[in-house]
């Protein structure tokens, strides 16, 4: 989700609102995470004569993954800005296994951020250290794999000497590195061979923006974003069946034989004039929660309209699902996702 304004509108939000960070309400709590917890390694279990590969798998994504808090706001507030509702961990827990990272360098501290440009309206999120505090402790008892997206990089970039420090001394040999090519390309590498069952501890490749598959260095486990190729599309609207018609549409487009996952990009944007209802007049304003929660209540209804009509089969599946206010409703529908695809 990319919070956006019109220029007409900032006077308007700057009187409005003072930012402060507001009271989440979530329901994750009551959802067990037996069975999600460590996906991965039960589908290796289960299926231990099947190489799954990540094409023949469902990845929930976490969108915006770092703004399950809310800090240092400038014209934005939980209604129009939070896009998770709890932090790292718990979310790892739940299954969520790719996440849209996005770093800001603030006096000598990263931060995660949602604005509508470096340093625009929105908040900060969580710390970048807490975030990935909270992965390296979740991976040294779970032996799965964990997907960085790091994007939208303010104020530093992959070639920070600071940034990548911080990632190596939070995340120490957890990264995953290469120091020989593969047989194949990542995507279609085993996950046996990417997390042996063997390992004691999990994890987490690193992609990067604003590096290329020329310049990325694998012995360090710094890689290009599209070392992960995807195909899918952002249908930037708050209106949920709209955004459901238009991916599948994207969906029904998207040629399995390619060496490409798919991506659905199940998120919805507020348009600029409920984006300032937020900050006026919150009670008539749709917040990206409600638009979430919405959306992932019809999560199950869509995809199963989807198998029935044919535009999912177990040759073609969303590979990656982008979810805001994501929990284990999305991790159990890409295990069911996965399962179709290796049956």
């Amino acid at each position: 989700m990319t919070l956006r304004f019109s220029a007409a509108f900032l006077i308007v939000i700057l009187l409005l609102s003072a930012c402060k960070k507001e009271d989440f309400k979530n329901d994750d709590n009551q959802y067990s995470t037996e069975n999600t917890i460590n996906w991965m390694q039960d589908l290796i279990a289960k299926y231990p004569n099947t190489a799954i590969t990540l094409k023949n798998i469902s990845i929930p994504r976490a969108h915006d993954a770092g703004v399950y808090e809310l800090n240092n706001c400038t014209g934005g507030n939980a209604c129009n800005t939070q896009t998770q509702g709890v932090s790292m961990q718990p979310m790892l827990e739940s299954g969520i296994r790719m996440f849209d990272l996005r770093p800001r360098l603030i006096q000598g501290e990263y931060w995660t951020f949602h604005r509508t440009s470096c340093g625009g309206l929105g908040c900060e999120g969580a710390t970048l250290q807490s975030f990935l505090a909270e992965t390296k402790a979740y991976l040294d008892v779970h032996n799965e794999l964990v997907i960085l997206e790091v994007s939208h990089l303010c104020n530093t970039s992959s070639q920070d000497p600071g940034l990548i420090a911080m990632f190596e001394n939070e995340l120490g040999d957890r990264i995953y590195k290469q120091n020989s090519p593969l047989s194949q390309d990542f995507i279609n590498t085993p996950l046996d061979e990417i997390i042996p069952p063997s390992n004691s501890s999990g994890k987490v490749l690193l992609l990067f923006e604003d590096i290329s598959l020329a310049t990325q260095d694998e012995s360090r486990g710094l890689f290009a974003r599209s070392y992960i190729p995807a195909s899918g599309g952002y249908s930037n609207s708050p209106d949920v069946d709209y955004v459901i018609s238009d991916q599948m549409q994207k969906m029904q487009s998207f040629n399995p034989g390619t060496n490409r996952l798919f991506e659905l990009s199940y998120t919805f944007t507020l348009d600029n004039a409920n984006a300032v209802m937020c900050l006026s007049n919150r009670e008539f304003a749709s917040s990206i929660e409600e638009l979430a929660l919405e959306g992932r209540d019809r999560l199950s209804e869509t995809l199963n309209s989807w198998i029935s009509a044919g535009t999912i089969t177990s040759a073609k599946i969303p590979n990656i699902i982008s979810i805001d206010y994501c929990n284990t409703i999305v991790t159990k529908e890409c295990i069911r996702l996965s399962e179709l695809s290796l049956n």
